[in-house]
Parts: structure tokens; sequence; C-alpha cells
């Protein structure tokens, strides 16, 4: 599903305009966007947990030339869906 057909089904079935509803979920999206960044946890009842985690730096090692080399810590966004969400899919 894309996003214009997102917004086009919560349109109809909120009877709002779509353009009202696009705005909504940009800003929805833009605020879900700064927690996280903030390291906040977001749940969502019925939906799922979104939740960010840092995976620390450690050395790799190229295969072909054995040269090692220092990857950065990096900090990545994980989402764990709700258990009813899980039921649906069963």
């Amino acid at each position: 599903m894309t996003n214009k057909e997102l917004v086009a089904l919560i349109a109809e079935q909120l009877g709002w305009t779509q353009t009202k509803v696009s705005e909504m979920l940009a800003q929805t999206v833009e605020l879900m966007n700064t927690q996280l960044a903030d390291n906040a946890t977001i749940s969502i009842q019925n939906f799922g947990v979104f939740q960010t985690k840092k995976k620390a730096e450690r050395i790799s090692v190229n295969p072909q030339t054995q040269q090692r080399f220092l990857v950065p810590p990096k900090i990545s966004v994980y989402f764990k869906p709700s258990s009813i969400l899980k039921d649906k899919f069963k």
C-alpha cells in the first residue's frame, strides 16, 4: 500500500478530505520521527511498539584484503508487533 492509497482509504472511512488526512498523517510521522530520534519508545495499542536500539561499535574485516576497520556505533529502529496483530497472521 502506498502513502497515496493509505490517505485515500482513511479519507473515505472518516469522511475527511484527502488534503486534511495527508497533513494529519505527515504530522504524525514527523512526531514519531522526532520521538524516536530522542530515543523514546512509541507504543500503539493493538498494533505494536517502535523503539530504538544502539548497536555497539565493532571491528570488521574485509575478507579479500584482510584489512581490519572500525565500524562506528549505530542506532536502529525496531518494531515489535502486538500479540493481537501477531494472531491475525497465524
